[in-house]
This record gives C-alpha cells, structure tokens and sequence, in this order.
C-alpha cells in the first residue's frame, strides 16, 4: 500500500511537470498610441493671422484684444500609464544626425502634421494617463550640434546653451501692447518665449522654466496590435496668459529671457488637458 501511495504521488509530480511546461506565457504585443495637440483660445480655435492683419479676434481677462501669428512647443519624454501602474516611456535620445533624435516632439500651430504625436512599440494593455515634459531638459541635449526638430539650422528654437530651447512660444498684436515697430516687430506686437532648461548660479536671468505636466483621461483606452487609440489634448491659450498670473498686454508684451517667463511658465501647467480620447 505504502508503495502504490508513494507511485501516485510520484505520477501526480510528474503530470504537474508536464502541466507546467505546457503553459507558456502569451507573448507581448504592441500597438501605438496617438497624442493630438489641438490649440485652443478658451473654446475658440486657434487662426493664425498676418503682422499686418488688424483684426483682434481673442480677448484675455483683463479686456485686452488680442491676435496670432504664431504659436507652437516643444513636447518630450512621454510616458503612458496603465490602468495597473505600468509606465511605458518612450524613447528619448539625442546626437547631431536627424535620425540620432527620438522622442522629441516641436507642436506649431502653422504646420499641421505637427500637431500629431504618434507614439509607437506601446506595449498593448488598457492606459489612462499621460505624462509629457514641456520643453527640451538640460541633461537630454548634447552640448554643441544637434540634429532633428532640436536642429536650428532645421527650424529648432534654440536661444543659445546657457538660456536652451524656446519650450512653448505666442506670438501676435495687440492694440494695449505699446511696441513700436522695428527690424522684428510689428507695431503693438505681443511676443512671449517661455525657456530657460537649468537654474545658474549667480546668474539670475538663467532659471528652468522646464515643466513636466501628468495628464489624466476621461476614460481608459485599450492599447493592441489591432487597436491604435488617441488622446485629444486642448492647449489653451488663455489659461497660459490668464491663469496664476495674469499678463497685461500694456507691460507684458516682449518675453525672450528665462527669468521674464517664470510667470507664463507657472501658467502653463495649468493649460493642457485631455478633452476626448477615440478608441
């Protein structure tokens, strides 16, 4: 009797082995996700205009009539967040050849094919969060040569080492700026440019107005091979102008220093959110 239980069990293992090695976890699959930037001035869409055009369509909070003739950034290291935790981060890297950069995105108002971030070798699962830095980081970017949408020669916005990228930047007139006309501006032009990637010491002009922004979706989406989901992601202009601090357009109207942008800055993570999302 003794010997018939120790068999059974000998054969109950061996069943188990041979269990066991017939479950084979199910490979990963992967999929793409896309980020649709869409600029807003509150619930109106963005139309950008000429220097000369004078007609002021937007007004901020303080009353101010205002146009624009230009607006875009700059969008990175993005991760997506499962509904479980998981965080997929997508491939950042830098080098002078346009094909030694990854995962920077330059979003401009006036080029369409721009404004859409295909994120791709998304592992599939269910995602609900999105988190992006806004602007280019200090320890991302080489110093010297860099190719890609961080090339200047290629349309990059990039003041010089010390003060980085131009990470989000408005342009446009306003009857309250008092901007003369010159070489770069328009009568009544508003220009803010909002950079700075790193705080220098003894040099207070040099700040890091690098914001890294986590934006949730109003439901999940499912990730797969077979299934490519989008977020549509509103920035809104007058929550960059109108939010913390607020910009009057008569004292406000030429920004291109770090330290002149901490205020639009400090605004500016309160300007993007996830309006929608298509499965």
């Amino acid at each position: 009797m003794k010997t018939f239980n120790i068999l059974s069990c000998l054969l109950a293992v061996v069943v188990m082995g041979f269990s066991a090695c017939d479950k084979k976890e199910e490979p990963t699959t992967y999929g793409t996700m896309d980020l649709t930037f869409d600029n807003r001035v509150g619930e109106d869409e963005v139309q950008l205009v000429s220097d000369s055009d004078t007609a002021f369509v937007y007004t901020n909070a303080m009353g101010q009539v205002f146009n624009l003739t230009k607006l875009g950034y700059y969008i990175s290291r993005v991760e997506l967040k499962t509904t479980d935790g998981k965080v997929y981060a997508d491939e950042v890297t830098t080098g002078p050849m346009d094909e030694d950069v990854k995962g920077f995105y330059h979003v401009q108002e006036d080029k369409i094919n721009t404004q859409i971030v295909t994120i791709a070798n998304v592992p599939s699962g269910q995602y609900n969060e999105v988190t992006f830095t806004l602007g280019v980081e200090a320890e991302y970017v080489q110093q010297g040569a860099t190719g890609g949408v961080l090339d200047p020669a290629n349309g990059g916005w990039l003041w010089n080492w010390d003060a980085g990228y131009i990470g989000w930047a408005m342009e446009g007139r306003s009857p309250s700026s008092p901007k003369a006309a010159g070489p770069n501006n328009a009568d009544n032009s508003v220009k803010l440019h909002i950079g700075g990637w790193k705080d220098i010491a003894g040099n207070s002009m040099m700040v890091n107005n690098v914001k890294r922004i986590t934006l949730t979706f109003p439901s999940s989406v499912e990730v797969a091979d077979d299934l490519s989901p989008r977020a549509h992601i509103h920035m809104d202009v007058l929550k960059a102008i109108d939010g913390h601090h607020m910009m009057d357009f008569s004292t406000t109207n030429g920004v291109h220093n770090p330290a002149a942008g901490v205020d639009v800055a400090h605004n500016l993570e309160g300007a993007f959110e996830v309006h929608h999302v298509h499965q």
